[in-house]
């Protein structure tokens, strides 16, 4: 498995990347989609964990929550259509509402019982969450959702401008412009850390494939979501903007917010192991 970073080999054990089982699950429309797995642990709580990662996200943003999941629960990870990981054909849709289906297919693949099922979606991954909720494809027994907005936040006339220009100015000039533009809407530390590892590490051809993953407005799928939600709040996430977060609050009927005191503390070690603790004792006392 590449690592990211310099600084995800020095702090990050992986545990759940070595150890989990690898697969290309076969989807309907042709395409072959990654997935990490670790099923049929007797010693663990009769739950699985279905982890959504956001856009362009990578191993380095959630590995070391993983492996804290990874010790408490039985853990599935599916990769989004935007990543490198996905063996895609040139004409392969990438939308909201397929990215969605790829998770329901997957669900069914795996042969997963959704009465034992909790998601977990990060910021984009969350609408595919709501998405996947709101269209009654399955119930599962509730989810977590950190970061989410009703419409992604990338300033629409610059991704169109630079949707225009070819992969390889975009693989230059389009990060740089990316890498200003994040560097007064992130929090300083970690957070940064992971999105100019990002912003570096993007697949420029697979991004502009995937741009009509901006145009998308959750809303509607925020308010039909009936199963408990519970959403992530982290002060000082200048990116997910608290404003935001209440919109989508207010969305949902049976919803109910966790806060936490920073952002590595869902992130990186050791919050994510008493985090890990917080979203087991929900999932016990609350679903």
């Amino acid at each position: 498995m590449q690592r990211n970073s310099r600084t995800e080999k020095q702090t990050q054990d992986l545990l759940f990347i070595t150890e989990s089982n690898k697969v290309y699950i076969p989807m309907s429309d042709g395409q072959k989609i990654h997935c990490q797995y670790s099923l049929g642990n007797k010693t663990k709580p009769d739950i699985v964990f279905f982890f959504v990662q956001g856009f362009a996200s990578g191993y380095f943003t959630w590995s070391d929550f993983w492996d804290a999941l990874h010790q408490e629960f039985n853990l599935v990870i599916v990769d989004p259509r935007d990543k490198k990981s996905n063996e895609l054909t040139k004409r392969s849709e990438c939308s909201i509402h397929r990215i969605a289906l790829d998770f329901v297919e997957a669900i069914e693949f795996l042969k997963l019982d959704e009465k034992k099922l909790v998601l977990f979606g990060s910021s984009l991954g969350a609408s595919y969450v709501a998405h996947m909720v709101g269209q009654n494809r399955f119930t599962p027994k509730g989810c977590f959702l950190t970061g989410p907005s009703r419409k992604p936040r990338a300033p629409k006339k610059l991704l169109n401008f630079f949707f225009l220009l070819p992969a390889f100015v975009m693989n230059t000039l389009g990060k740089l412009v990316a890498r200003i533009y994040l560097r007064n809407k992130v929090a300083e530390g970690f957070q940064k850390q992971v999105f100019y590892d990002r912003i570096s590490n993007v697949d420029v051809r697979r991004w502009k494939h995937c741009r009509d993953l901006q145009d998308w407005d959750a809303t509607e799928d925020f308010k039909k979501m009936k199963i408990p939600v519970f959403i992530v709040r982290t002060p000082g996430d200048k990116y997910h903007e608290s404003n935001e977060i209440q919109a989508v609050y207010e969305l949902i009927q049976n919803c109910k917010i966790i806060d936490v005191p920073a952002y590595d503390y869902c992130h990186t070690k050791p919050g994510v192991f008493e985090f890990t603790q917080t979203i087991k004792k929900t999932i016990l006392e609350e679903m």
